[in-house]
């Protein structure tokens, strides 16, 4: 993911700061500096040294954690891993009449927002923590969904779906990527691969959900059945998902400390410009597949419209879901885990 979802772990770099004494034109003699003027710091204001942050690794809170970033990434990267079935109810049923390049900006739109947003979540995470952030994530994620549920135009549909909930899991995904950081060094990767497999969970479960409701309660009542479960989810992921390492600045901290740094990608070699480059493209590059792949089974079938929603395109459903398992089941624990050992930039 985009590393600014994780640049809170600077904090662990820059928690101290050193003590100088104030000289200048201003303070010609002792007794000047003795008489701070209330305009400058002085080393009272100022953090004590050499304070070094620790990681617990493990234990209960930390794993506490892991739990409600697993449930937080199941609600958000759940959902965009099962926009497949969405597409294919949307465009055979709710918006038949709508050109594929019509409907393709309601899942391009929905796939912008989510990541786009981390680029000012991420650094008010760092100000503020994951609580309020992922509290908001999920107020904005079941108005969209719900909402969802009732749509029946192209702009309702884009609004509650491709708008709300694009910038409620935006939301959720942030904060619960970062929080697992606070909590784990050595182990970051497997910790984190871990998390992410509520991802990939969600992407199995929805669409065989969807599968299994559709024929008998039809869209709106199995998008309520989702939403009801995002509730569940998100309700545990504001319970357990919390920050360790203090915050820069604490109290005094301010609305531009929440502001985007661009200084983060100037590291003299281009390479944390790159990578982040990178992750983006991959990312969208991934949605493609997960998009269109219930759509091309049942056009390569050749189902009818009003068979989207029967049992005759099930398999489209479990297509899904399959290719959401494997990244369960070998992805993320495994090659996660390597790249805490390999490499890292947190």
């Amino acid at each position: 993911m985009a590393p600014e979802h994780n640049s809170s772990l600077m904090v662990a770099s820059d928690t101290s700061y050193k003590k100088e004494p104030l000289t200048g034109s201003k303070y010609s003699s002792p007794s000047d500096v003795e008489k701070p003027s209330p305009h400058l710091p002085t080393t009272v204001d100022l953090a004590p040294l050499n304070i070094e942050v620790t990681y617990p690794e493990g234990g209960r809170d930390a794993w506490l954690v892991v739990l409600g970033a697993w449930c937080g990434l199941t609600s958000s990267l759940g959902i965009y891993n099962t926009s497949g079935v969405f597409e294919v109810v949307i465009s055979k049923v709710i918006l038949p009449e709508a050109s594929s390049s019509t409907l393709g900006w309601i899942f391009s739109a929905y796939a912008f927002v989510n990541w786009v947003c981390g680029v000012q979540i991420g650094p008010t995470f760092d100000a503020m923590g994951p609580r309020a952030l992922i509290i908001a994530g999920t107020i904005c994620t079941l108005i969209g969904i719900f909402t969802l549920s009732v749509s029946t135009e192209y702009y309702q549909i884009f609004l509650s779906f491709s708008i709300m909930t694009g910038i409620g899991s935006s939301l959720l995904l942030t904060p619960s990527m970062g929080c697992v950081a606070h909590w784990f060094m050595e182990r970051r990767g497997l910790a984190s691969g871990i998390a992410f497999i509520g991802g990939g969970f969600g992407g199995v479960l929805f669409p065989l959900m969807m599968q299994s409701l559709l024929p008998q309660v039809g869209w709106g009542w199995s998008i309520r059945v989702i939403g009801f479960m995002l509730l569940v989810l998100c309700a545990i992921s504001v319970t357990f998902c919390r920050s360790r390492i203090p915050l820069r600045k604490g109290a005094e901290t301010t609305w531009r400390d929440t502001l985007p740094d661009y200084k983060i990608f100037m590291d003299g070699t281009g390479a944390m410009a790159l990578t982040t480059a990178g992750v983006l493209l991959t990312d969208l590059a991934y949605f493609i597949p997960i998009t269109y792949t219930p759509s091309y089974y049942i056009d390569r079938q050749h189902l009818s419209d009003e068979e989207a929603l029967t049992g005759s395109s099930a398999f489209a459903y479990q297509l899904l879901a399959i290719l959401n398992a494997a990244s369960c089941v070998s992805g993320y624990p495994i090659f996660s885990h390597q790249t805490s050992i390999l490499t890292h930039y947190w």
